[in-house]
């Protein structure tokens, strides 16, 4: 049983805690073009099984690494994101894409435009300290979808990077990871 003078020092400290402030993201420092490359990492499928299996049937794709290169810039003091990607579902077309979003808020931008031969449908930008990443639904010619998850975090000389792809069914998910360097 909590006594009564036990409940009031329990609160004075409460009082006295300082109040923690989120630290203000700087995306700006992580302005420049990296490369590098990834590969296949696995293939887990998102079955919608109640309780799931306890081991859930993987597949393996080809390992072979495939270039990977991003650039986060500023235009008109707003971040915007090219991406090119040499393999893969979520491969780019051979100058990239660009995706120009409007104001950080909370470390979320919403997409403004785009600059690439296909065009995501919607996309976000998200900034966490230490990462950036983008999620963009792109839409196929038959009116199906797929969803493109690009993550880079960030190092000392570059960042890791993770491209995640969801089909249009929502049932499978593959991932390629790896390393790029900053270049400029």
């Amino acid at each position: 049983m909590i006594t009564r003078r036990h409940a009031l020092a329990a609160s004075g400290l409460l009082l006295a805690t300082t109040r923690a402030h989120a630290q203000p993201v700087q995306w700006t420092d992580w302005l420049g073009t990296y490369a590098g490359s990834a590969r296949f990492y696995r293939s887990i499928p998102l079955e919608d099984i109640f309780p799931p299996p306890a081991s859930p049937r993987e597949e393996f794709g080809d390992a072979t690494p495939f270039a990977v290169e991003f650039a986060v810039r500023r235009v008109d003091d707003r971040p915007a994101v090219w991406l090119r990607i040499d393999g893969g579902p979520m491969q780019t077309d051979e100058v990239g894409e660009t995706m120009f979003f409007g104001p950080l808020t909370n470390g979320v931008a919403l997409l403004r435009s785009a600059d690439a031969r296909a065009l995501p449908r919607s996309a976000s930008l998200t900034v966490r300290p230490n990462q950036l990443g983008t999620e963009a639904l792109f839409a196929h010619a038959d009116d199906s979808f797929w969803r493109r998850y690009f993550t880079a975090t960030f190092t000392s000389g570059g960042a890791d990077v993770i491209l995640w792809v969801f089909d249009a069914t929502g049932t499978r998910a593959r991932t390629w990871r790896g390393t790029t360097v900053r270049r400029a």
